[in-house]
């Protein structure tokens, strides 16, 4: 081992020194660093001391559990700390405004300007409130998460004007309890929102007979949904030649609530993926691989769901892991995930659109 090398792990054992008591060390081929021992402080506080030491010195430090003792892995480069720009995230916001409201306000006669500014407010408003709520919880928790980017995408290309937004997280996050925590706020706060919007659109929408012929377009529903519908029409199904002809607030909450469990799918990196990392660890990859075989058994029923399936196939069967494994989640924690399981069951819709 080369004197240099040498050198650099004294200057981290020094760095984590006050934090943890090393027994043991690591040099990987790829230049990752392992260091084991004990801890002198609670997980979190430890984590949270020795990591600026660890970065100055160009790592990234992973704390998890090994066994009966505790290992920091120091593994080559720090993600580095850009400025993010703003302006972007606004001129997107424009764009999927106008892209809503025009979206929304097509009509068989022509365009209603009424009709896409209530469609917009609604579903756009139950957007805003869940990505401020992953916002707001990652700030709280000192998590580096951008602002939300919002994806305009106007008809003909889509009947809803947006694919919705995004946060991105520039860093991994610190433990599992802050990946849950901002995870399960966004799906939420927009359902909190959704329900009532949902309710004031059913009351304001009305039945009717459906056309003697030709071809149209009706939404699933999901078992909120459905109840509400009962509540406030009776049983009414298109076999029986009249639907419910939703007002414009009523479909903006319906879509809203279907993004909502689309977010709430227990896989790769949605909300609902970093929910059941948070709860199993690595072994929440399982759990996608059974989810996403799922997805492709419901795209007999429902080509939504192959698009779906192909994608977190392709792109996001594993979850990245936190930088500190070995916080562990509390009871309240626990609570978040059964709300966030029962938001999932209440809003999933199998067959969105036929």
């Amino acid at each position: 081992m080369s004197l240099d090398r040498l050198e650099l792990i004294a200057r981290l054992r020094l760095a984590v020194e006050d934090a943890m008591s090393i027994e043991a060390y690591t040099v990987q081929p790829n230049g990752e660093i392992s260091l084991r021992g004990q801890l002198k402080l609670p997980p979190d506080e430890a984590y949270r001391r020795l990591r600026p030491r660890v970065e100055d010195l160009g790592y990234t430090p992973y704390l998890r559990i090994h066994g009966e003792r505790y290992e920091v892995l120091a593994v080559p480069g720090v993600v580095p700390r850009t400025p993010s720009n703003p302006a972007i995230n606004l001129i997107l916001f424009i764009a999927t405004v106008v892209s809503v409201i025009f979206t929304g306000g097509l009509t068989a006669d022509g365009f209603n300007l009424g009709n896409g500014l209530m469609f917009g407010a609604s579903l756009l408003s139950i957007l805003g409130v869940h990505e401020a709520g992953h916002y707001i919880v990652g700030r709280l928790r000192g998590a580096r998460v951008s602002l939300p980017y919002f994806i305009p995408l106007p008809a003909p290309f889509s009947f809803v004007g947006t694919l919705g937004a995004v946060i991105v997280q520039r860093e991994p996050f610190e433990n599992r309890r802050t990946l849950l925590e901002i995870a399960v706020a966004g799906p939420l706060a927009g359902f909190i929102l959704a329900v009532p919007l949902f309710v004031l659109g059913i009351w304001l929408s009305n039945v009717a007979p459906l056309p003697p012929a030709g071809e149209y377009i009706t939404l699933g529903d999901s078992l909120l949904t459905r109840l509400v519908g009962v509540a406030r029409f009776g049983r009414v199904y298109p076999s029986d030649g009249y639907d419910i002809m939703l007002h414009p607030i009523a479909l903006g909450a319906w879509i809203g609530l279907l993004i909502t469990a689309i977010n709430l799918i227990p896989a790769g990196q949605l909300d609902g993926g970093h929910i059941a990392y948070a709860l199993l660890g690595s072994r929440a990859r399982y759990l996608s691989y059974v989810v996403i075989l799922a997805m492709f058994g419901l795209a007999l029923i429902a080509q939504t769901w192959l698009v779906w399936a192909v994608l977190l196939f392709s792109f996001a069967r594993q979850h990245p892991p936190p930088l500190n494994e070995a916080v562990r989640l509390q009871s309240h924690h626990y609570a978040l995930i059964v709300a966030a399981v029962l938001v999932f069951v209440l809003t999933f819709v199998p067959r969105p659109v036929y």
